[in-house]
């Protein structure tokens, strides 16, 4: 992996040396883009005009740079055209900030005047830690919208939720209740009468503390936990290291990506424009990573790395393992190691062909893979733990969940899959390998109707005392996760629909994935092909191939008829190369994917195996055209389809499972039941233009990698492939002669 690992100063305040380089220097230079606009105020000029409370903040603005610029301050940035959010901190609040520094020893006196600002970087030829304190309070304090979103009000903050926009910093800030005021962002009291402060190029909110965007990681976290010896998390803390996982938890951002993208190097991938997008339905669509070409689709800005760790808590160890309160932390890290791996292995938390010796970092010590299925390689928030769209009752105007929502995610070290699970009957709790008994009969509504006490229950996900770092998210949970024979069993009866975004960590991570953003490059991201560079691990994206993620989100409440809204388009002479996510237990599986069927689409050869090298094809190919009921084509015509979908006839089961038998003998299925489509109203199930396509039948091995690739076939470069999502589904599901598959 590529990485520039953190650079550890002698404070922990100054930030990575890539993000003083790099950070946000992907968007277009100042000097280039920006028009002078005399009309009105500027948020500038109404900081000029409030001197007397914002003159220390004013002096930041003018002396930091903007990113990617030597000589453009933030101030000129906000004293032209944008739409900008500005969290102005009071003079005040940025006195209180040095007095903080003063506490923790990072000056030694709370005035610019300090000694160790007068200090002066022979490299640099400046005071580096002067011109870093005020880049951290100038980079958290304002955000971009961009040309076509707007600025923030206080009418848009949702308590306990994040802004979907970034700072400068490139973080997501999240608001809650102030401390005497209304609302808080970041912990920074916005002030209840100097707030949404309208200016011709933004919105001020005066705050009274200083946003901090940490640069702490979550292995910085756990070392000081051993350091002090701190109550909380102090068994992990010692298992990680025990793991050897320290290395790789530290990792932040690969800075090579953001060199490329400053350089121009990868701006080439977009010099075509996408055949059915790039036209001017959107001002921003057409443009390229920069916004300075005619193509379709922005690189993300960043690649940053990041993880999801989901943790029992040391008084959940302590009742384990028959230790008395508040005192494992006590205790070297040597024995602690020992009594959890002892746990481990007594209670057959790990599958039985593990081993059971001291080799801790290696991934297939029972230890080693217990401490790992704790952790995903993606940085996932909340409330993306599932994603809520356009699931059955799911209503955009109210949001309020009727059914049940799951995804799978693919875990650090031995890959095995994690469920995450919610269901409106458990008050929306988000719970991890939960198995219980769906209402999943035809005329059901798919909520939980009863689930097994004990290993089936799951662990609930709590949503007190989470820990968020700046490379991760630490979400305490009830009880102990583990993944053994039995979880494999389990899930091994489980048709496994996996979202196409849920399996590339870097979407996860990078904010990329159902990003509510309306603006057009929130929308629609570009990934470069794999010979520029390779933005996904998983995902080979071959030369004279033009991929596209997109949300689904733009229109605000009309979708197209896909698996949580978004999807993977691809145009060009494509061939993408993608590698799956494992299945529970070995067995014999069905691959499938899913497909919204129009006369944009073209004609795909699918190859799966074990060597993506040298894949094999796996059947015919697959015709993206083909309705339920006709082929369409880019000329208009129509022909007789092979599909053989025919509408459900209302109240008559036997009929409608006979439709279905004729399909699968055809290699297809009907859209799921449990997906809307929200432009019509109407479930996926019930259109003809919604399909699965049956790909592959075949034995699979739990500790095997599979690789699935499609290429174009046809001449015409124009014609697009389409994946939403997959679904890997066990033959004891598909072909159970007790319970048929469910049509959710």
């Amino acid at each position: 992996m590529r990485t520039i690992p953190k650079i550890k100063s002698y404070i922990l305040l100054i930030p990575m040396l890539v993000t003083v380089l790099f950070n946000q220097s992907c968007t277009e230079l100042i000097e280039d883009s920006l028009t002078r606009n005399t009309v009105d105020n500027t948020i500038v000029d109404y900081l000029e005009e409030h001197a007397d409370v914002y003159s220390e903040y004013l002096k930041s603005l003018d002396n930091v740079k903007m990113p990617g610029t030597a000589n453009s301050s933030v101030r000129e940035l906000l004293s032209e055209r944008g739409n900008y959010t500005c969290f102005a901190p009071t003079n005040e609040a940025i006195h209180d900030y040095l007095s903080l520094l003063m506490y923790r020893g990072i000056i030694s006196d709370s005035t610019w005047s300090a000694s160790e600002f007068q200090e002066v970087n022979p490299e640099t030829g400046r005071n580096d830690l002067l011109y870093e304190i005020q880049r951290n309070i100038v980079y958290g304090s304002i955000i971009d919208a961009g040309d076509n979103s707007a600025a923030y009000q206080t009418s848009d903050f949702k308590i306990n939720e994040m802004l979907a926009q970034t700072n400068m910093n490139g973080r997501r800030l999240r608001v809650s209740e102030g401390r005497g005021t209304k609302l808080a962002v970041e912990g920074s009291d916005i002030d209840d009468e100097d707030c949404n402060i309208y200016t011709i190029n933004g919105y001020i909110h005066q705050v009274h503390k200083v946003i901090e965007s940490s640069e702490e990681t979550v292995a910085d976290i756990f070392r000081k936990v051993i350091e002090e010896n701190k109550h909380g998390f102090y068994t992990y803390a010692v298992l990680l290291e025990a793991c050897g996982l320290y290395s790789e938890l530290a990792q932040t951002e690969d800075g090579v990506y953001c060199q490329m993208l400053v350089s121009g190097e990868l701006e080439q991938h977009f010099s075509e424009p996408h055949p059915t997008y790039s036209g001017t339905g959107d001002p921003e669509r057409g443009k390229g990573a920069y916004g300075g070409n005619t193509s379709y689709g922005w690189y993300p800005k960043r690649r940053m790395i990041g993880f999801t760790m989901f943790l029992e808590k040391d008084s959940w160890w302590e009742q384990a393992l028959g230790l008395e309160d508040n005192t494992i932390h006590s205790k070297s890290a040597e024995e602690v190691v020992a009594l959890v791996a002892d746990y481990v292995k007594e209670n057959r938390l790990h599958m039985p062909n593990a081993t059971n010796n001291e080799n801790y970092t290696n991934d297939n010590n029972a230890l080693n893979q217990f401490v790992t299925y704790h952790i995903l390689p993606a940085k996932i928030e909340y409330k993306k733990l599932v994603i809520h769209f356009n699931e059955y009752g799911y209503s955009q105007d109210v949001r309020q969940p009727k059914s049940c929502v799951y995804d799978y995610y693919t875990t650090m070290g031995k890959r095995r899959l994690l469920k995450t699970y919610k269901s409106p009957s458990n008050k929306n709790t988000i719970y991890l390998n939960r198995f219980p008994v769906i209402n999943n009969v035809t005329d059901g509504d798919y909520t939980e109707v009863s689930c097994e006490e004990g290993a089936k229950s799951g662990v609930e996900v709590m949503t007190d005392g989470i820990l968020a770092p700046c490379n991760a998210y630490v979400y305490p949970i009830d009880e102990c996760l583990y993944f053994n024979e039995q979880t494999s069993d389990f899930m091994g009866r489980e048709r496994l629909r996996i979202d196409v975004a849920s399996m590339f960590k870097e979407f996860l991570t990078n904010d990329i994935r159902s990003n509510e953003t309306p603006s057009w490059p929130h929308q629609c991201v570009g990934i470069p092909i794999t010979s520029k560079y390779s933005y996904c691990d998983e995902l080979e994206i071959g030369d004279g191939t033009r991929a596209h993620y997109l949300t689904g989100r733009y229109s605000g409440v009309n979708s197209w008829a896909n698996y949580q809204g978004d999807e993977l388009n691809v145009v060009g002479n494509y061939e993408i190369t993608m590698k799956l996510p494992p299945v529970p237990k070995d067995g014999v599986y069905e691959l499938r994917m899913g497909l919204s069927t129009n006369n944009r689409r073209g004609i795909c050869q699918v190859h799966w195996g074990t060597n993506k090298n040298a894949l094999p094809a796996a059947g015919m190919p697959v015709d993206m055209r083909m309705t339920g009921t006709e082929t369409l084509t880019m000329s208009g015509q129509s022909f007789p389809s092979t599909v053989g979908w025919e509408p459900d006839v209302k109240g008559d089961d036997d009929i409608n499972a006979e439709i279905d038998k004729k399909m699968r003998s055809k290699g297809y299925m009907k859209g799921p039941k449990g997906i809307n489509y929200i432009g019509g109203n109407q479930l996926l199930r019930d259109r003809k233009e919604a399909l699965r396509k049956i790909l592959v039948r075949s034995e699979m091995r739990a500790d095997e990698t599979y690789y699935v690739q499609f290429r174009n076939v046809m001449d015409n470069p124009d014609t697009e492939f389409f994946l939403d999502y997959i679904e890997l589904c066990p033959r004891e599901v598909y072909d159970n002669p007790v319970i048929p598959e469910d049509i959710w």
